[in-house]
């Protein structure tokens, strides 16, 4: 980070965003060492490293920093959370493995993405990101398939009546999700449909043309080359408007991974999907706060929009603070709003996803069929009894 930024930080936040990466340079771990030799409050780090997903980061980092040692009590927590963490990504990678090769035998394309296909293609190391369930894409056309699928493997639909003969079209959730209550895994299935918050319908048939494997455990996965990736991470972290440092961690070090993400292309993907903003705020974010090395072109490029560097440090003023207060309704509206480029595409794309129904509005209130219409009046109506007019420190991280 910048030193007026770090300035704001409060030093637990300056230490999290510190360690959030794997490479770490001389002057990063001269930073790091000046901190740890101060009193830090260590439950609200190891708290917020867990809220960032960014656990098994930190303790890395801390354990290159020799001869530093965290204190004794410390030291116990974070290595027996690292290692129930290792012991949670190894099983969510073996689940992962048996649906996939049930996919395969059913012959219906899948993109796994995120959880451990990610740690494994930007990390090289399952258990260095942690995740909490399993994501894959497929077509909206292959969804009644991919669902019978998931449901012989021991899984159940958590809106199970939106699979129903009877339920109504229109009714699409943010996710199609699916519980193992035995092995508690959460599994969730997107689509073209579902991934709302990308600008644009993305073509899937052009992203499983383009799939490269990527080994895991003892084969290779199909799954999002880099450049293609790059714009899904941003679009991502866009939805969750950016509230955990791992998502920043993930662009930054996906465009440093050997992977070589071929720039030209990662953006005229961004461009099909209409979220060339959305991957400049990314980038902006992880140069502003990991101090990310960006290309000369890519950086005129981001600066060029102008737009994008105010919000990514709008979003970093607040990630970096010691207790974020949450965005209320209108805030919302308006991030989202400005995510995306021109007067007019900017307004609908935020419309859109303001008034479109997803599962909190069906669990609010079940309407029939006939007045399914008025879960857009609805919608925003719950919006702004959530979030309010101001800042609240209890609102979810979604919307």
């Amino acid at each position: 980070m910048t030193a007026d930024k770090e300035a704001s930080a409060c030093l637990e936040k300056q230490l999290l965003v510190g360690c959030a990466c794997t490479r770490i340079t001389s002057e990063g771990a001269r930073r790091i060492r000046e901190i740890l030799s101060q009193p830090l409050d260590w439950d609200y780090i190891l708290r917020a490293a867990e809220e960032h997903s960014i656990t098994p980061l930190l303790h890395r980092s801390l354990a290159g920093l020799v001869p530093y040692v965290p204190p004794p009590p410390v030291k116990e927590r974070l290595t027996k959370a690292v290692r129930a963490n290792t012991a949670r990504s190894l099983y969510l990678t073996g689940q992962l493995i048996k649906i996939l090769d049930a996919f395969q035998v059913h012959k219906v394309s899948v993109i796994p993405y995120k959880g451990p296909i990610l740690a494994v293609q930007v990390y090289q190391n399952v258990s260095l990101r942690r995740f909490e369930d399993l994501d894959l894409i497929v077509r909206q056309r292959d969804l009644p398939k991919a669902h019978e699928i998931i449901l012989t493997l021991g899984y159940k639909a958590k809106f199970d009546w939106v699979h129903s003969r009877g339920a109504n079209a229109s009714l699409v959730p943010a996710e199609y999700g699916y519980i193992n209550e035995t092995q508690r895994t959460l599994v969730e299935l997107h689509t073209e449909v579902t991934l709302r918050h990308s600008p644009l319908k993305p073509d899937l048939d052009y992203f499983i043309r383009r799939l490269k494997p990527v080994r895991l455990g003892d084969r290779d996965v199909g799954t999002f080359p880099a450049e293609d990736l790059l714009p899904m991470l941003c679009i991502h972290g866009s939805k969750h408007f950016w509230d955990r440092i791992s998502w920043i961690a993930d662009v930054s070090e996906l465009v440093q991974s050997p992977l070589m993400v071929d720039w030209g292309r990662s953006m005229r993907v961004a461009q099909s999907l209409n979220a060339s903003r959305i991957v400049n705020v990314g980038l902006a974010l992880a140069h502003q706060m990991l101090d990310t090395p960006l290309p000369r072109e890519i950086l005129t490029w981001i600066r060029a929009d102008g737009v994008a560097d105010e919000v990514a440090t709008s979003i970093l003023q607040r990630l970096i603070s010691r207790d974020p207060q949450s965005l209320n309704a209108t805030a919302r509206f308006n991030l989202r709003r400005r995510m995306v480029a021109g007067f007019f595409d900017g307004w609908r794309y935020a419309s859109r996803l303001a008034i479109l129904p997803a599962e909190e509005d069906w669990e609010m209130v079940r309407l029939p069929p006939a007045l399914v219409p008025l879960y857009i009046a609805l919608r925003p109506l719950r919006l702004f009894r959530k979030y309010g007019w101001k800042p609240r420190q209890d609102a979810g991280p979604t919307i």
